[in-house]
């Protein structure tokens, strides 16, 4: 995606993959003391804070409508050439 949405998006992604990172540390190190405790505070705000920013974006009618409503597309092409695997792999 590109554009404003695509930015959005991407940083939310990116956003939620530094909380399970996060959250991934503090359950594999906490034993050893290499991760603080408040880590999982810090992923807790984090996520509801975006948990609030996406609720906030469906609930702007025309913006959250992608989210919604979501992509449609079409995978074309010859016979057995892995469009079944690609669809299953989405």
């Amino acid at each position: 995606m590109e554009g404003d949405l695509g930015r959005l998006y991407q940083r939310w992604s990116e956003t939620l993959t530094q909380a399970l990172a996060h959250l991934e540390a503090y359950i594999d190190f906490s034993e050893d003391d290499n991760v603080e405790e408040e880590v999982l505070s810090q992923v807790d705000a984090t996520v509801r804070g975006l948990e609030q920013e996406i609720g906030a974006h469906l609930q702007d009618g025309r913006r959250g409508e992608l989210l919604r409503g979501g992509v449609h597309a079409v995978i074309a092409g010859p016979p057995n050439v892995g469009k079944s695997s690609l669809f299953n792999l989405l």
